[in-house]
């Protein structure tokens, strides 16, 4: 001990009482309240001692003169930071007497209690306030307003004096005077009940101790419940809670409780067992200890039934049952009539019992009264889910954040007892994909079977999600596309770039190629689309396998029945319908636009439509990663009459422009198409440029271009002229001739003669207004010509008359005539000749 702190007090102290760090006393002069945290850094500081009123003080009386002193102030504790004292009206304590409660602060919250004479003695004991008076114990009710007289005990003990000190709420131990109350003298019991019992209240007088208490109704429970009377028991039990004598959570109602479901349990009660264990919370570990197979599976886990904290008679009933197995056996034998009932309903008898012990433990765990137990409890749980095959309880018991099951316990019974699905589940719990997909690929390879497991799709699924555990996902790929190609496919797609680039695609491709895959290519395709994508270093190699791909694919989306038929002429007429208002529209423009709409009422035709987009614009792709020869070997063979327009690009991809052009015409119509081919071969997107492997751009002169064109011309008209569809071969002809007539013009009367009779001239008007404009210039051309020519031929002369200016005057006369047509010169212009000195016409020269 150690002095913490000295307060000096200038009178004698006659009561005194704490609670935190006020002082409530009573001296010889006041009642006073200190506050001793203020005290012990400033005594002199405000508000440390707080004095209230004073005390009763000593009197004469003037009868007798004798000297009456008041009685014994009194203080105690009634409250967190509240006080209450005893004040009289009177000095000789038969007066009214007022118990005043305060807070610390001296303020006066709670009302005040007023005694008929001045209390012996006076306790508080939270909600009541009990009082000693010559004769009786008064117990007060502070919660009620008027703080009244809740109860009065009478001492009515001629032998023992009168009461002059109370003890609420005390206690006393059960071998002293709970016997003297036990009329059937059983201290055992009343110690299993608990080491001390509480009384009502307990007066203390001269020489004697009473107790005002009646007997404790859960001794006759007690004496029920040994004598096999359990249903009586229980209504007792229930009868003294609802009369409000005894507390639900109180120890000896819980064992009262406990024990009543220990016997119901004993005779396979056992649904009347499990709700008595839920009221009187049983220890699980306890009721684990039946089941013998449970207790052993648990081992360490399981604390010892001697350790566990309970009333000893309770333990000791628990373990008179024995185990679960051999109360089955005894009850199956008492109640079959012969062996084949007697095994049956002992079955019967064996799932009800583990049924309840699940629903407890179940309970159990959703309290937090024996977290000390939970580890047990839910690796108990997780073998009873496992031995029901409860899988959905099972999965969120192990993944719920709180669990606390021992995995390494249950991963061992589920391999002991070959539940490779469960253990799986558990090795999941604990974030170990690799033991996980070691357990499943032996169930997929058919090494070991759990009928549990969901088989491919939840293996894959599960595969999917380790999208951050890329060698895992890489191993479990290389893996399953050896079994499965089709599944394997949703593996690669969480693979990234870097683990796609390094697969080994060659291996791949020979285990797709060896498996009848559902749904044809459709697994080579998706495996080459992600090769390239991902910059494989094979990717190229495999190109063509997937051009020849995307063929089959999209044959089988125009042909093999009816309706897929009836998509091809379809989709032909939607491009006939555009092409009629454009002859300038190619079918690789048009069904690219065409992709790129939204039609939800029409998803497989859309999906036809893109795939086909998809197979132009990769052959279109220049300068050409695949063998052109291949491809079009598969598509002449596999799709011949629906693929017409990849064929021609194929053939013009091997240099064969001219027999592409008449193939785009005949086969496909695609007119803008051939002339982009045939006329302008050396223009970007024309298809001319697929047979240029290297990819440069060529150039060439103004007339290479120009007799390119003209070529292309009238290659085309051939085809136009020889085309099915007369009406057509019209429309195009005029339309070529309207552009391209300055091609034609050398070649005009024999394009002119080829024309049939009954087509419209105006189909030919282009080129004959050609023609004519064209021989009209030649005219006119003609006609500069001779002109120029004269006026050469007069300057020569004019110089040749400079030179022989000086030959002297020419004279002329009417008769005078020309010297080459023999005319008369009349009037008419002359020349002399300088040599001959002739003279002549000028137009005689």
């Amino acid at each position: 001990l150690r002095l913490e702190l000295e307060v000096p007090i200038t009178c004698s102290v006659a009561s005194i009482c704490q609670y935190g760090q006020y002082l409530c006393v009573a001296d010889t002069e006041a009642y006073k309240i200190l506050d001793l945290a203020k005290l012990r850094t400033a005594p002199s500081a405000e508000g440390a001692r707080l004095e209230l009123f004073p005390t009763q003080q000593p009197r004469t009386d003037p009868d007798s003169g004798r000297m009456i002193r008041p009685p014994r102030p009194r203080t105690l504790v009634v409250g967190p930071n509240e006080f209450m004292f005893l004040t009289s009206s009177a000095s000789d304590g038969d007066a009214t007497t007022l118990g005043v409660i305060v807070t610390a602060l001296g303020e006066a919250q709670r009302g005040t209690l007023q005694f008929a004479s001045y209390p012996k003695s006076v306790v508080y004991d939270a909600p009541f306030l009990i009082a000693a008076f010559a004769g009786s114990v008064d117990v007060y009710d502070t919660r009620q307003p008027e703080q009244t007289l809740a109860q009065r005990l009478f001492v009515d003990a001629p032998d023992a004096g009168r009461p002059r000190r109370v003890c609420a709420a005390a206690g006393f131990l059960a071998g002293t005077r709970l016997a003297q109350l036990d009329s059937e003298g059983e201290p055992s019991m009343s110690r299993a009940l608990s080491a001390v019992v509480r009384a009502s209240v307990v007066a203390v007088s001269q020489d004697s101790l009473y107790v005002l208490a009646d007997e404790p109704p859960l001794l006759l429970v007690s004496r029920m419940l040994r004598a096999g009377r359990v249903e009586e028991a229980v209504a007792a039990v229930d009868a003294a809670l609802a009369s409000g004598d005894v507390s639900q959570a109180s120890a000896e109602a819980r064992y009262c409780v406990l024990m009543a479901g220990v016997q119901y349990f004993a005779r396979l009660l056992l649904d009347d067992a499990l709700q008595l264990f839920r009221r009187g919370s049983l220890d699980p570990r306890a009721l684990l200890h039946v089941y013998s197979d449970y207790a052993a599976y648990l081992g360490p886990l399981l604390e010892p039934l001697e350790r566990l904290p309970m009333p000893a008679t309770l333990r000791a009933a628990i373990r008179d049952l024995g185990t679960v197995a051999q109360l089955v056996g005894s009850s199956a034998a008492d109640m079959a009539g012969n062996d084949c009932d007697q095994e049956a309903l002992a079955e019967a008898l064996a799932a009800n019992a583990l049924e309840v012990l699940e629903r407890y433990l179940e309970h159990v765990r959703l309290s937090e009264e024996f977290d000390v137990a939970r580890t047990a409890v839910d690796t108990a749980l997780a073998r009873l889910y496992a031995d029901h095959d409860r899988i959905e309880k099972f999965t969120a018991l192990i993944g719920s954040r709180d669990s606390r099951v021992d995995s390494s316990v249950a991963i061992e019974f589920c391999r002991n007892t070959k539940r490779h699905y469960y253990e799986s589940l558990l090795h999941r719990a604990r974030g170990e994909p690799r033991k996980v997909l070691g357990i499943w690929r032996r169930l997929l390879s058919g090494e070991c079977e759990d009928a549990r497991f969901g088989g491919m799709p939840e293996y894959v699924a599960y595969v999917e999600t380790l999208t951050e555990q890329q060698g895992i996902l890489l191993a479990e790929y290389a893996w399953l596309v050896d079994i499965d190609a089709a599944a394997s496919l949703r593996v690669l797609a969480g693979l990234t770039d870097v683990s796609v680039a390094a697969l080994d695609a060659d291996r791949a491709m020979a285990s797709i190629q060896s498996q009848k895959v559902e749904g044809g290519d459709g697994a080579q395709r998706v495996l080459i689309e992600r090769l390239i994508s991902a910059g494989h270093p094979r990717a190229s190699h495999y190109l063509t396998c997937l051009l020849n791909v995307y063929v089959r694919q999209a044959r089988d989306c125009y042909s093999g029945d009816e309706e897929r038929h009836r998509r091809l002429l379809a989709l032909e007429e939607r491009f006939r319908c555009a092409q009629a208002e454009d002859l300038r529209l190619a079918f690789r423009v048009w069904i690219a636009k065409a992709a790129a709409e939204d039609k939800p009422d029409a998803l497989e035709s859309q999906s036809a439509i893109r795939l086909r987009a998809q197979l132009i614009a990769m052959l279109g792709t220049r300068p050409i990663a695949y063998d052109a020869a291949a491809v079009l070997d598969c598509v002449e063979r596999e799709a011949p009459a629906v693929l017409h327009l990849e064929k021609a690009m194929l053939m013009a991809a091997l240099g064969h422009a001219s027999d592409a052009g008449e193939f785009l015409v005949t086969a496909c119509q695609d007119y803008a198409e051939a002339e982009l081919l045939l006329m302008r071969p050396y223009a970007p997107e024309s298809l001319a440029q697929l047979a240029n492997t290297t990819g440069a751009r060529r150039t060439r002169g103004p007339q290479q271009a120009k007799d390119e064109e003209t070529g292309g011309v009238r290659h085309l008209l051939r085809l136009y002229m020889a085309h099915v569809d007369d009406e057509m071969a019209a429309r195009l002809v005029a339309d070529l001739l309207q552009r391209c007539s300055e091609c034609l013009c050398d070649d005009a009367g024999a394009v002119l003669a080829s024309i049939p009779e009954h087509w419209p001239y105006a189909i030919a008007e282009p080129l004959v207004s050609r023609q004519l404009a064209r021989l009209a210039h030649r005219e006119r051309s003609s006609s500069i010509e001779r002109g120029l020519r004269q006026s050469l031929t007069l300057g020569e002369q004019l110089r040749a008359i400079d030179e022989h200016r000086d030959a002297g005057p020419i004279v002329l006369d009417y008769s005078q005539a020309c010297a080459k047509c023999h005319k008369l010169l009349g009037s008419s212009a002359f020349v002399l000749v300088p040599e001959s000195r002739e003279i002549r016409h000028v137009s005689c020269g």
